[in-house]
């Protein structure tokens, strides 16, 4: 509002000219008063009477009123900011070198530029040019607004930074559920066949072990029958027993053997799928997964793009053995629970149904490092390089 009550042409303030400043207050009132002072808290150039106000209302005493020619001198140097001053002396600019279109001052116009044929005082050649400072402004406001649109960008991109990383951690720990979820539905449904298992063994032991110990008891008995009448039977009596109890001792004896002969020991495990096993190696070494930071200058980070079509109507080509164990790089869920896992070693794409049974082998010709499913058929996969 302070250059609003100054005459037309103040933008172009040079040295040595003499303006006039216009009381504002009057200016309101279609008025043209000469003003003679400068109110920095009310931002306004003041005559005499208006300026008096101040020592009137309470209000306005605190306000710091100084002359105009203060006024003049504090906003000229505020505005120049040193820029007439040579760098080099530290004294103001006075001629411009129009053979080496540099501005001088009177110890640069001696020193450096004594052998120069135009050497110019600027006062003379101010009013013959037109000023270009007004391009400039045009210039720097084109050159703020492409900042203000960079700023605009760093924000945006730190906020998406910031989203993406929190969406990995949401994800990284969605894939752990499922995994955790995956690993209780199978512990739950080994537990319930474990027990049927254990049910039918014991049952069969404990048959095994009862007739086991009929046979122990016949055994017993028959040697204390055998050693009763080898004790006290007469001839006759070890006669009869020699022939009646030779078939009862071979079936028994032969009973007894074929037990020890068929003497089973009972174990039980678990087979993992040789597909579903994940290197033992500690998480600092193996990761199953890349973290990669992309922007659009780098065109050689690219992700390719493989469409899945339904399990249930694709013909799946036979992809052979594996030629090296497999070593799986990445893996992630799609939404309808199927599972999607890249083997290094061997170049394939595989894909397991919720019981993990692999419906599917996509052979590519390349190694792959990782992938993720970005929606319900498609997934992205990277290459190792």
């Amino acid at each position: 509002m302070a250059d609003s009550g100054s005459k037309k042409g103040d933008d172009d303030e040079v040295p040595g000219r003499v303006k006039e400043n216009l009381c504002q207050p009057c200016l309101s009132k279609d008025k043209q008063t000469v003003a003679d002072k400068f109110c920095s808290t009310c931002n306004e150039f003041q005559c005499n009477d208006c300026s008096n106000v101040h020592n009137v209302l309470a209000i306005l005493k605190n306000h710091k009123l100084v002359s105009v020619k203060e006024a003049d001198v504090a906003r000229f140097s505020f505005k120049m900011k040193a820029l007439d001053l040579c760098d080099q002396h530290q004294h103001s600019f006075e001629f411009f070198c129009e053979d080496e279109k540099k501005l001088c001052c009177s110890k640069c116009a001696i020193v450096n530029h004594r052998k120069c044929h135009s050497v110019v005082e600027i006062e003379k050649i101010t009013g013959k040019i037109t000023s270009s400072i007004s391009i400039f402004g045009d210039k720097l406001k084109e050159a703020k607004e492409a900042a203000e649109i960079v700023a605009r960008h760093i924000r945006s991109s730190q906020d998406q930074l910031a989203q993406d990383i929190k969406e990995i951690q949401v994800k990284i720990r969605r894939m752990r559920d499922e995994v955790m979820e995956m690993f209780a539905d199978l512990e739950d449904s080994f537990n319930k066949r474990a027990e049927t298992l254990q049910k039918e063994t014991l049952q069969n032991l404990t048959m095994k072990q009862t007739q086991n110990e009929k046979h122990l008891a016949d055994v017993t008995s028959c040697l204390e029958t055998i050693e009763n009448i080898l004790k006290n039977g007469t001839s006759v009596q070890k006669y009869v027993a020699e022939h009646k109890l030779e078939s009862e001792v071979n079936a028994l004896c032969k009973n007894i053997k074929e037990e020890c002969q068929n003497l089973e020991k009972v174990n039980i495990s678990f087979q993992f799928d040789e597909t579903l096993k994940l290197p033992p190696f500690p998480i600092t070494e193996y990761v199953p997964g890349q973290l990669q930071l992309k922007s659009n200058c780098q065109e050689d980070c690219v992700d390719m793009t493989r469409k899945l079509t339904p399990v249930s109507s694709v013909d799946l080509e036979k992809t052979g053995d594996d030629i090296e164990n497999p070593f799986y790089t990445g893996i992630d869920f799609l939404p309808d629970g199927r599972l999607v896992a890249v083997d290094n070693k061997n170049k394939k794409c595989l894909l397991y149904n919720e019981q993990l049974e692999k419906v599917g082998s996509y052979q590519l010709p390349y190694k792959l490092l990782s992938v993720v499913v970005v929606s319900e058929e498609e997934v992205a996969i990277t290459k190792w390089y």
